[in-house]
């Protein structure tokens, strides 16, 4: 899509999602009875702009489904990159923020609907086994439970991927990070991101095992040692693997989905 359009449906869309910010904060209200996350209405505008400057990764097929874990932020980026690259997408939230996620494809739903752009972007509450295995068509993307992708592949489901671009390793060296820790293991849990605490001997051991999982992970280290730049050097060059030392990643990991090629 070219750079003008993107940014005339992004306008519409973000001026419908302050319009409509009172039934959001419902539907997040509702949502909450079952969750901790809380919805921030500034959150998208961030992501919008975020949207409209940078060239984002689009999907790589005409048809395809992505499983999450429910995160509504992922939701709307994941739709904005599908209308980006003229893709019919099916987002499945794994019964997770039904109501919020609902909401968001909704607005987005009727603002295609009103620039006449012929593209279907859809919510689901969960996976239906029996229907995907006859699906041929169709490209199935797990971002994140590799439970779920172990599942699929068991039943045979055809054309199924995964990929968990939205998880963190962290490994942690010193009890002065401990604080740290907690608050980043609270914010996953809070936000549906898998997360995969790392114990290992030394700082190079832990690197090591990361890059022997290499399942495309947001790699986190927080360390006092002395960190070996060959090592680190090693784990960028890797097309899947995003690794930073002392780093606070609370706040942007939403940028990883942003500028990732899905599938």
């Amino acid at each position: 899509m070219e750079k003008s359009k993107k940014e005339n449906v992004l306008n519409k869309i973000i001026k419908r999602i302050k319009e409509e910010e009172k039934n959001i904060y419902k539907a997040n209200q509702i949502d909450r009875n079952h969750y901790k996350m809380k919805i921030n209405i500034n959150r998208f505008i961030q992501i919008t702009e975020n949207l409209k400057e940078k060239e984002i990764g689009e999907f790589l097929d005409e048809n395809v489904m992505v499983t999450h874990n429910g995160n509504p932020y992922m939701t709307y980026i994941l739709a904005i990159k599908a209308i980006c690259s003229n893709t019919n997408l099916e987002i499945c939230v794994n019964e997770t923020m039904l109501g919020t996620n609902s909401v968001i494809v909704k607005i987005i739903e009727e603002v295609l609907k009103e620039l006449k752009i012929d593209i279907q972007i859809t919510v689901i509450r969960n996976l239906d086994i029996e229907r995907l295995k006859n699906e041929k068509n169709i490209r199935i993307i797990i971002l994140q439970d590799k439970a779920q992708y172990s599942k699929l592949l068991r039943a045979k489901v055809p054309n199924v991927y995964y990929q968990p671009i939205y998880n963190v390793a962290l490994y942690i060296d010193d009890e002065e990070f401990e604080e740290i820790k907690q608050d980043i293991i609270q914010y996953c849990n809070e936000n549906f991101i898998e997360i995969e605490i790392y114990e290992a001997d030394d700082i190079e051991d832990a690197i090591e095992q990361m890059r022997v999982d290499n399942e495309g992970e947001y790699a986190l280290i927080l360390t006092k040692e002395k960190v070996n730049m060959d090592k680190i050097k090693e784990m960028k060059d890797m097309e899947n693997i995003d690794m930073y030392i002392n780093k606070n990643i609370l706040t942007d990991l939403e940028e990883r989905i942003i500028n990732k090629k899905i599938g």
